[in-house]
């Protein structure tokens, strides 16, 4: 496996992969180490070490061939921290299944077990568990969406039952779901407590998957991230025989929350039934300059103005009349500003489109105060739109 540095840190090699973390090598003969994942196995992340004073020099996977102290399996996605003198680093095994910390000194000799997590593993055998399925959707410009579905353990697949299912999204430029990191989260519960599907898209400008898929929505935030979304959902309604059409929604929070407006205000076709979304951006002039100008450059004629008022909520929102919407906000944020819920707010009014608002006081982009009573509303309006019992 020959590779060469590129700018971006990734390789050239029939499997190119994508750096994700550089660490500082060994000072006396340039060994550094790094963390990638590949473009054909994006969901994997492993830990790497290449020597640059050999030409064409094969990097050697340090993680590879790790085994999980508890079940033997092979850990699929990995991360180190190195001590400050580069003699040692700690993997952390995060995943696919319960994470598991391991001492290696830098020729890749393991030192010691850190953490097992076994009774957090033992707790977990007892539990019913979502099952995991993946898929790659082709998507415009050659790419494929990375999808996760989780779905309840006990699902009937066959099409005879309908599973409501919430797709939750984020879609800001180089972010990602779709891995095999361990995690257990409200989507977990409502797949496992109410047989929900909980799916995952990670469409264009997505990262893990190349520069090209990267930068398609360069300078037009709201566009190919938001098709993607609504198009790929389609697919698998069309597809998946257990996915209940009728009863499908979208949620998410600050950018995703943003997408999530977006995606029912372009969803035309009766995709999504509902949405909620928390601490969403709704018009790109009014962020954060140093986020938005990086994707968007500056909101000029000279510039891109066209492409902030492409990507802008405020002006899409008359197809919401036809969805069921939630929007929350906490009035100290700091990161995305109550203004912009505000001013969705006005607009929705003013067009007389009916939604659900709930304003937490004094809370800032985490709600953290509030999380447990904002997660029961956002369950209470998701069994009003499934029509669904608490």
């Amino acid at each position: 496996m020959k590779v060469q540095f590129r700018r971006d840190y990734g390789f050239v090699k029939n499997d190119p992969t994508v750096a994700t973390s550089l660490h500082q090598g060994e000072a006396t003969d340039c060994h550094p180490y790094y963390l990638a994942t590949s473009e054909q196995k994006t969901g994997q992340q492993h830990l790497y070490r290449v020597s640059l004073s050999t030409l064409n020099a094969q990097p050697k996977c340090l993680s590879c061939d790790i085994l999980r102290e508890s079940d033997s399996t092979r850990c699929l996605y990995n991360t180190a921290k190195f001590s400050t003198d580069n003699s040692y680093y700690v993997l952390t095994c995060a995943g696919p299944g319960v994470p598991e910390i391991f001492i290696y000194n830098r020729s890749g000799k393991e030192i010691a077990i850190w953490e097992d997590n076994e009774a957090v593993a033992e707790l977990l055998v007892s539990k019913a568990q979502p099952i995991v399925h993946k898929y790659k959707i082709p998507v415009p410009g050659g790419f494929n969406a990375q999808v996760r579905l989780l779905i309840p353990p006990d699902a009937d697949l066959s099409g005879a039952t309908k599973y409501p299912m919430l797709v939750y999204v984020y879609g800001g430029p180089d972010t990602y779901q779709v891995t095999e990191k361990f995690n257990v989260d409200w989507g977990t519960y409502l797949v496992s407590n109410k047989s929900i599907i909980y799916a995952a898209i990670d469409g264009r400008g997505s990262g893990l998957m190349g520069n090209s898929m990267l930068f398609a929505g360069y300078r037009n935030l709201g566009t190919v991230e938001i098709i993607d979304q609504i198009n790929v959902t389609r697919h698998l309604q069309n597809k998946l025989p257990f996915i209940d059409r009728t009863r499908t929604a979208i949620w998410g929070w600050s950018y995703g929350g943003y997408a999530t407006g977006m995606s029912l205000a372009m969803d035309f076709n009766g995709v999504f039934k509902c949405g909620m979304s928390v601490a969403p951006v709704t018009d790109w002039a009014l962020y954060d300059s140093i986020y938005t100008e990086r994707f968007m450059g500056l909101p000029t004629v000279a510039d891109n103005l066209q492409g902030y008022e492409k990507g802008q909520l405020l002006n899409k929102v008359d197809n919401i009349k036809t969805k069921m919407y939630y929007l929350i906000h906490g009035t100290l944020d700091d990161n995305v500003h109550y203004q912009q819920s505000l001013m969705l707010a006005k607009v929705l009014e003013q067009k007389d489109i009916l939604f659900r608002q709930q304003t937490y006081t004094d809370e800032d982009h985490g709600i953290l105060q509030s999380r447990t009573h904002l997660y029961h509303s956002l369950e209470n309006f998701l069994d009003e739109c499934f029509q669904t019992s608490s």
